[in-house]
């Protein structure tokens, strides 16, 4: 569908809001007019046309609405727009269940996003005051005309531009958490035609919103300080031309924004199991790091019985950071946690410049947009634990034990890093048709090339042994390990993606018009990886006679599919896979490396039919087809690194209503048939989880979507939005069954659940009669993940009007259903459902040169699910080991929005 929906011109007297919507009691005060509903003109499909006869569904957010309203995050962007979620900590959108599922830089964001019709990454800038972004939009569907290919939609975040008289306004916020931001912007002709604009902001917040149990460390959650500045040039030298340009640098730094803690894991720890294979990333091949309360000494007696009647070898004694905390404060209380490391999360060089050329030609218009961003970002975290070190019991044996060696203390501090160096640039022509014809055109084509590093590591820089492995039989030293690395991947790749579309409608009366278009994608990707295991348990978890010459294990050869052995990917009985380019090597440095590489391409389209029957009266039906090119299991050299392309048939009908100037009503259905989602799994491999990404042949999303403008009487408006959304995974599991052993069919969705393995959690759907200890089941009836079933915001704002200037009050209420992490629909995986309260008040004086405004969100506090994440099945708990049966120790993992939030605001504008 249409890429983008520009704000262009309204009646100056009415300020607009949502969906077509003027926030009546923001123009009264600007001008007492009376309060009513217009038309909001957009830029649609290429073309100026009024959003009441855009045959998409798609909701519009203004600066004017966000400012009464209170949409200021990308929380609030969520609450309100049907059929949207986002995830936070890994910046992923999803619109309708359509949505990139996994981390991995391969993998392509569905739903696209733009800034000024510029495609970039991710829709960071979502949450952008309104005095740096006009307007906001989201488009539900998938993208053919125009920018990058995208099954699920589109993000448009479009900036307030530079004027032509002079203009000047500084806005000042003070709230809880040491909330202290401040943003500043001017504007204004500098030349006949040549206007420009600068602005900026600096924000910090001095505490988060999550308490560190361990002595000295800072508070996480949204801690942070971040800078930002741009600069704009809007040119228009005569009537047939127009260039306009924005420059930009920004950084960041601190326990705050994407990657951040943004959350917590209830439940108990496990402090029964010497080595937990699910405990955090690469952890089978690490000592659990809260294995230490298992101690004789200094330990919990319930663990230490526990394990010792599981046959495991305690520790001796453990030290505490906190001696009081025994057990994950989270499980008790969702604003605490314990780790020794911490959060730090910083970006630097995130600098961008972008543009945009318009020619008015004769009868049709030619534009140009492109740009260039990039960024390095850095995230680094430890564990959850309170364990300082332990101590492992040790006895001489000799003939056995090392010369020299003593005791072995184990130091948990599991430190983790990952970092995304990325850049990209991105070009689109078109050329469009410009008069009053019935029949009206769009072609163009689009370019975009990326380049990114992203690697990956786990290390522990306390535990002397890992320096220096030997080799994965212990027979000889390994490649050294000064970086005391536990796990490490990384990839760097390149993207090119080009793309030519087109579309024509014509009107065939007043009553009827009729759309095609048609897009051609191609996708290049290609680029290497690398990857190596040091395992420092397996010998520890058999003797504790070692002591401290325990050696660590370069696993890297049995990790890796370079083994060397019949099976590998490399041997001549194998070949080269599916999008593996080059022979794999493990180099001198110990690291395993290789070539991945592949190349699709598609061609997708759709077409539609409008009815206006009445002036009021519009409604629209409409088939798309949708694409997303294969992605990279990238950075673990596995063995079949690649997917299948993703592919998606929509069907969605609309109708919109005006009645009069007082209520507006948006209405749209969808059918989403849904082919080879490219799904991230984990897998059981010996003590270890592995990721493996898989296609999953069918699945649907289908719903209905509601957005209402009320305006009852003068000064009162009533916003409300609804989405019912109903996802499911359609494809079954089956295959034979040879001596309790299941071996699956090709085409069916047989999958192993590392936080299940035996299936026998509540929800489970073991394929029935297998006998082995890990047991497939089907995921068939399961929902897709972060697409809540239903979905309801409303807010009712009133204004007041005295001589010395206008108080607008506002409040909303927001409920959001269950929504499900992963495909295996488990308790363990969901996040429940939950409702919010925020209340707002709006001081504006006579003429609009200040404003005042207080706010509260989340006025009760509640915890607010941003999206749900897949749980932990760890092998024990703080009291027992797994039961035999299988069941493990079951926790979840939740994302939240932030707790209770208040302050102030003030706005003055000097112009």
């Amino acid at each position: 569908m249409t890429k983008n929906l520009l704000l262009m011109t309204c009646a100056s007297s009415a300020l607009v809001l949502t969906a077509g919507a003027s926030y009546a009691a923001t123009a009264a005060a600007t001008d007492n007019s009376t309060t009513n509903v217009t038309e909001l003109v957009v830029i649609a499909e290429k073309h100026e046309t009024s959003l009441q006869k855009v045959p998409v569904a798609v909701s519009v957010f203004t600066g004017a609405q966000r400012d009464a309203i209170g949409i200021n995050t990308v929380a609030d962007v969520t609450n309100f727009a049907p059929g949207f979620s986002y995830d936070p900590a890994n910046v992923h959108a999803f619109i309708r269940g359509v949505g990139r599922q996994s981390v991995n830089v391969t993998n392509d964001q569905r739903v696209a996003n733009y800034e000024d019709e510029f495609y970039v990454y991710s829709p960071y800038g979502l949450d952008k005051s309104s005095l740096f972004l006009s307007q906001e939009q989201i488009e539900r569907g998938p993208q053919n005309v125009g920018g990058r290919n995208a099954e699920g939609g589109s993000i448009d975040m479009i900036s307030v531009r530079p004027t032509d008289q002079p203009y000047a306004e500084v806005r000042a916020t003070l709230g809880n958490f040491g909330t202290e931001n401040i943003e500043a912007a001017a504007s204004g002709q500098i030349a006949p035609g040549l206007d420009v604009r600068i602005a900026g902001s600096d924000k910090n917040q001095e505490d988060g919103y999550y308490t560190n149990t361990v002595p000295g460390m800072p508070t996480e959650g949204n801690r942070i300080h971040e800078w930002y500045g741009e600069a704009q040039v809007d040119w228009k030298p005569n009537d047939q031309f127009e260039f306009w340009a924005r420059g930009f640098a920004e950084g960041w730094d601190g326990s705050g924004d994407a990657g951040s803690r943004v959350g917590f894991t209830n439940g108990d720890w496990d402090e029964t199991s010497l080595v937990d294979g699910n405990y955090y990333v690469a952890s089978g091949l690490f000592i659990n790091p809260n294995y230490g309360y298992a101690a004789d000494i200094g330990g919990n007696p319930a663990a230490n019985a526990a394990a010792k009647a599981a046959g495991e070898i305690v520790p001796t004694s453990v030290s505490l950071y906190s001696p009081n905390v025994r057990n994950n404060p989270s499980a008790t209380n969702s604003s605490l946690f314990a780790d020794p490391v911490g959060t730090t999360v910083k970006i630097n060089d995130y600098d961008n410049f972008n543009y945009a050329a318009t020619y008015h030609a004769p009868g049709f218009d030619i534009k140009y947009t492109g740009g260039i961003q990039g960024y390095n970002y850095h995230l680094a975290y430890g564990p959850a634990t309170n364990v300082k070190s332990f101590t492992m019991p040790f006895e001489d044996i000799p003939g056995v034990t090392p010369a020299g060696a003593s005791a072995l203390t184990i130091y948990p501090q599991i430190q983790q890093t990952y970092e995304e160096d990325d850049y990209w640039t991105a070009h689109d022509l078109s050329f469009q048709s410009t008069t009053d014809s019935p029949f009206q055109w769009t072609v163009g084509g689009f370019g975009y090339y990326q380049h990114y590093n992203q690697p990956y590591q786990v290390s522990d820089p306390s535990q002397p042994q890992l320096a220096n492995p030997l080799n994965a039989t212990g027979t000889a030293l390994a490649a050294p390990n000064p970086l005391h690395q536990i796990f490490f991947y990384d990839y760097n790749f390149n993207v090119q993606s080009y793309g030519g579309y087109g579309q024509v409608s014509y009107k065939l009366n007043d009553q009827l018009k009729i759309t095609g278009d048609v897009r051609y994608s191609s996708d290049d990707k290609y680029g290497g990886e690398a990857a190596r295991y040091i395992d420092f348990n397996a010998l520890l978890a058999d003797s504790p006679f070692l002591g401290t010459g325990t050696p660590s294990l370069d696993i890297t050869p049995l990790e890796t599919c370079l083994s060397g052995n019949p099976n590998d990917c490399n041997s001549a009985a194998h070949g080269l896979g599916k999008g593996v380019t080059s022979m794999g090597v493990i180099g001198a440095n110990g690291y395993a490396t290789r070539d991945l590489g592949i190349k699709s391409d598609a061609v997708t389209g759709g077409a539609g039919l409008e009815w206006t029957p009445t002036s009021d009266i519009f409604t629209y039906a409409r088939y798309d087809r949708g694409y997303a090119s294969p992605s990279f299991n990238a950075g673990l050299i596995l063995a079949n690194p690649v997917t299948q392309s993703e592919d998606i048939n929509t069907y969605q009908i609309g109708y919109k209503e005006s009645f009069g100037k007082s209520l507006l009503v948006d209405l749209a259905a969808f059918y989403y048939d849904y082919e080879n989602l490219q799904l991230p799994i984990t897998i059981p491999d010996g003590s270890l989880t592995s990721a493996e990404f898989i296609n999953v042949p069918k699945s649907l999303s289908t719903g209905v979507e509601a957005e209402v403008y009320w305006t009852p009487v003068n000064n009162l408006v009533v916003t409300l939005s609804y989405s019912y959304d109903y996802t499911s995974i359609k494809t079954k599991c089956f295959g034979s069954l040879t001596a309790g052993v299941l071996t699956p069919a090709s085409g069916a969705t047989c999958l192993l659940d590392t936080n299940d393995y035996a299936a026998v959690e509540p929800g489970a759907k073991p394929f029935p009669g297998q006998t082995t200890a890990n047991r497939y089941q089907g995921i068939n009836g399961s929902p897709l993940p972060d697409s809540p079933e239903n979905k309801v915001a409303v807010d009712v704002a009133y204004t007041w009007h005295f001589e010395p200037g206008s108080l607008t009050l506002s409040g909303d209420y927001v409920y959001r259903g269950e929504q499900d992490g992963t495909v295996f629909n488990r308790f363990y995986d969901n996040a429940p459902g939950w409702d919010d309260v925020d209340f707002r008040a709006l001081w504006k004086s006579p003429g609009d040169r200040y404003e005042v405004i207080g706010y509260v969100k989340n006025a009760f506090n509640t915890l607010q699910y941003t999206v749900a994440e897949a749980g932990a099945g760890l092998a024990g708990s703080a009291t027992a080991v797994a039961s035999p049966t299988g069941a493990q120790n079951e926790v979840n993992n939740f994302e939240l929005n932030p707790p209770r939030t208040f302050g102030v605001e003030v706005r003055y504008k000097f112009f």
